[in-house]
């Protein structure tokens, strides 16, 4: 009689022990692999974004305005708002009610309703993404989130305080922008005299973009559509006052380096020695693919950007009137 032998038990965690060592090299490929897809569908994102926002300049002659910060409470309050026709969200835009405050009822279902496209899967957060902690003043109590805010290049986002000193560098940034007069020393040669600390309604800021009711054309960037950027990718869970239905910050800013992972910890009025206000630092672009974030260009085209990115050139690429000779870096 012949006896069928079957596996030991060492046999069997030989065999496990093999199988756990294929899985545990083949996982890093796979997360690999699903970053990379994230990582295109992010960059259709704002390829979309773009053509939305070169759509409306060619129905309008001029960008839309980047939102009625501080200016007004009714009208249509962010950029992002004013290209839903183009990004085939028609019905979105019909059901905002214009002529009511952002924060009013009327407009809240609305502010609360999902749009993928403003959405980087890259961020775990983009499966909650609408986002109930909104601070308030011009803002509505929960907003879709903005993952991809319009560029007011080296514009500061507002006063920064307790800075080392007035020299323009990556690191002391917080100061970048800020109109230091003759006294600063001048380390970026153009710039300085394009930069300002405010960006209300006066509308002074540098970039294709600002917080206030002003809509550049393709006319006032100077330095040439494919050289300038348009918008580009954030962390809306890291600062309180972004959302797509935001007026405070649908916009972001390029003195504030490439990955500053600062969160304002849901205070966003906290004036901190050591970061200033908290939305100085925590608007900036900044994503969760690695190294690096994705911006689109005046002329629709999109570029990823390093975080090791030349800091002089990066704020060149976010003036639209700066006249540098700067090209996107490859």
């Amino acid at each position: 009689m012949k006896k069928n032998r079957g596996f030991t038990i060492v046999e069997l965690l030989v065999v496990i022990a093999i199988l756990g060592t294929l899985i545990a090299l083949l996982l890093p490929a796979v997360h690999a692999a699903r970053e990379a897809g994230r990582r295109l569908q992010c960059a259709n994102n704002l390829r979309q974004i773009g053509i939305a926002l070169l759509a409306y300049h060619e129905a309008y002659e001029k960008f839309p305005y980047g939102s009625t910060y501080v200016a007004q409470t009714t009208g249509y309050p962010t950029w992002a708002v004013q290209i839903l026709p183009q990004l085939d969200q028609g019905a979105v835009f019909d059901a905002y009610n214009p002529d009511q405050a952002v924060r009013s009822a009327a407009n809240q279902v609305v502010a609360n309703t999902r749009l993928n496209v403003f959405i980087c899967p890259s961020d775990p957060q983009s499966r909650s993404p609408i986002l109930s902690d909104r601070a308030d003043g011009n803002n509505p109590p929960s907003s879709m989130g903005l993952w991809y805010p319009a560029c007011m290049g080296p514009t500061q986002p507002d006063m920064c305080f307790f800075c080392p000193d007035p020299n323009p560098s990556p690191t002391n940034w917080c100061c970048q922008g800020c109109n230091w007069g003759t006294s600063g020393i001048d380390q970026i040669g153009s710039l300085q005299s394009m930069m300002n600390c405010s960006t209300h309604e006066r509308g002074n800021s540098v970039g294709m973009f600002g917080r206030f009711i002003r809509a550049f054309s393709s006319a006032d960037v100077k330095d040439g559509l494919s050289n300038t950027i348009m918008a580009g990718e954030t962390l809306p869970g890291d600062c309180q006052w972004n959302g797509v239905f935001c007026p405070n910050f649908p916009v972001a800013s390029t003195t504030i380096p490439i990955n500053t992972f600062i969160s304002d910890g849901g205070q966003p009025g906290t004036l901190d020695p050591k970061s200033g206000f908290s939305w100085s630092k925590t608007s900036g672009y900044k994503s969760l693919h690695p190294a690096g974030c994705n911006f689109v260009l005046g002329d629709g085209s999109v570029h990823f950007f390093n975080e090791t990115i030349d800091y002089r050139l990066y704020n060149e690429l976010g003036t639209r009137d700066g006249g540098e000779a700067s090209s996107p870096p490859l």
